[in-house]
């Protein structure tokens, strides 16, 4: 593969790895309420196919999920929070 290819290929990735890696801080209005309501789905998303892969962690039965959604579930709560805090700041509400 030629290096003109391969850069190419690369400076697609790079930009988007400098654009989703902006921080909460920075981002406008509009994209920090885009991000909170994606961040929002996802973690929705991830309870949901939890509770599917572990049917003993529906509303009102005692039982945990599994170690990596327990962690993938954390995660995604700690980035929801600072969003809404960054939203809190500006004076929106979540």
């Amino acid at each position: 593969m030629k290096i003109r290819n391969i850069i190419l290929i690369l400076i697609p990735v790079l930009l988007f790895a400098c654009t989703a890696l902006k921080p909460v801080e920075k981002l406008t209005d509009n994209e920090l309420i885009d991000r909170y309501y994606k961040t929002d789905l996802n973690l929705y998303m991830v309870k949901k196919a939890a509770a599917k892969s572990n049917p003993s962690n529906l509303p009102g039965v005692p039982g945990n999920t599994s170690g990596g959604d327990a962690e993938k579930i954390k995660k995604i709560e700690s980035k929801l929070a600072i969003m809404k805090q960054e939203m809190n700041k500006r004076g929106y509400m979540p």
